[in-house]
């Protein structure tokens, strides 16, 4: 059985593109340390301050994130 992390990021609306940057940086970190991302969602349409992550088994990869950093 695979569990998905679902991580909800309440972003101040003027500040899309720095989140933007924080996703893509998150993009090739967590991949480099082992674990697998789905991606980052940007709002789109309707609210505009709602961002969504997406990583199955998140847990494993991101303790060797902070045993590398």
């Amino acid at each position: 059985m695979t569990i998905t992390c679902v991580i909800r990021y309440q972003i101040d609306p003027f500040q899309r593109e720095a989140f933007k940057k924080y996703a893509e940086n998150w993009g090739r970190i967590i991949p480099r340390c082992g674990g697998h991302l789905v991606g980052y969602f940007l709002p789109y349409e309707g609210t505009n301050d709602v961002a969504w992550g997406l990583s199955p088994s998140i847990l494993s990869p991101l303790m060797n994130v902070t045993r590398r950093v």
